[in-house]
């Protein structure tokens, strides 16, 4: 057996192919219908205000966390529990992206095509990775383009088919920055005898070389014993549906003490899908896609504590 465990779903695999049933509100809904239901989901900084999370900090929240995490490492070895696992997503979880779109995005503005956006042109070369948000017409209002003006979504169009060719693509991966922090906090929840899978929406055939390269790049657990890196089989498959339909293999490598997410509707999931673990909603950057709200959920900043 090897050493770490990478999952390719384009082959059977452990993975449940239809969509997990959830219980919401009373009614059994599919994951497409967590999305669907706008009168009760909300988005971005209201899901979060409406979200009863746990009064604790960043570095309180880590700290319990690997405490979990040993103590249930104890009953292992004691042969009275099973084995510990930890959940990661990746991308504005662990890693960093926004350098990645900031690339990107200075290397279109070098085209031909952006010539003939000379405001909007002159405003991405200025720009700079700190301004890069979950889409681009988050970052277009970012560095002060009147996102409603005709011109400029015009260009935003022809920016977003630019970059979909390329962000999702091995190649611009080696653009992404971990964390501070992340690395060394995975790595000590490893030390402590966790189970580490990353669990991210970045699918294999476009994606899964540039992955692993840096994984062990920026010194996270990998290519040892203990670790699984969960990636779609396919593009289209929806993230969401993809990380539901993983619990079938978590469960199969122990009990789940905590997850790690930036996107809402994944939290939740999760939550409702491992009602005993910890769910970390990482507060970096993330997408409007409309999520319930949720008590019992834990909050981050970041991984330096």
């Amino acid at each position: 057996m090897s050493h770490h465990s990478q999952l390719k779903f384009a082959k059977a695999g452990p993975f449940i192919s239809g969509l997990f049933p959830l219980r919401i509100e009373g009614r059994s809904a599919n994951t497409r219908g967590m999305l669907t239901m706008s009168a009760q989901t909300l988005m971005r900084a209201d899901w979060i205000a409406a979200c009863g999370f746990h009064s604790m900090g960043d570095s309180e929240v880590l700290a319990e966390v690997l405490n979990r995490i040993e103590r249930a490492h104890e009953r292992v070895q004691s042969e009275s529990g099973i084995r510990p696992v930890l959940l990661l997503d990746l991308d504005s979880t662990l890693y960093e992206v926004g350098p990645r779109t900031h690339h990107i995005l200075l290397e279109w503005s070098e085209t031909a095509q952006a010539r003939e956006f000379y405001k909007v042109r002159e405003a991405l070369l200025k720009a700079e990775s700190s301004h890069v948000g979950y889409s681009i017409g988050d970052t277009f209002g970012a560095i002060g383009l009147d996102v409603n003006d005709e011109l400029v979504l015009q260009a935003q169009h022809e920016v977003k088919l630019f970059w979909a060719d390329r962000f999702f693509s091995n190649e611009y991966l080696k653009h992404d920055h971990a964390y501070p922090g992340a690395a060394s906090f995975t790595q000590k929840a490893h030390e402590l005898g966790a189970e580490v899978i990353y669990l991210t929406g970045r699918d294999e055939p476009r994606m899964g070389d540039g992955t692993r390269e840096n994984l062990v790049r920026d010194l996270f657990p990998w290519n040892t014993p203990r670790t699984h890196l969960l990636m779609k089989p396919r593009a289209e498959l929806p993230d969401l549906e993809h990380k539901v339909n993983a619990q079938t293999y978590i469960r199969s490598r122990g009990g789940l003490i905590a997850s790690f997410e930036n996107e809402p509707p994944n939290v939740v999931a999760l939550s409702q899908i491992f009602p005993e673990a910890m769910h970390v909603f990482v507060e970096t950057v993330f997408s409007d896609h409309p999520a319930l709200p949720q008590d019992g959920l834990y909050r981050i900043q970041g991984f330096q504590g």
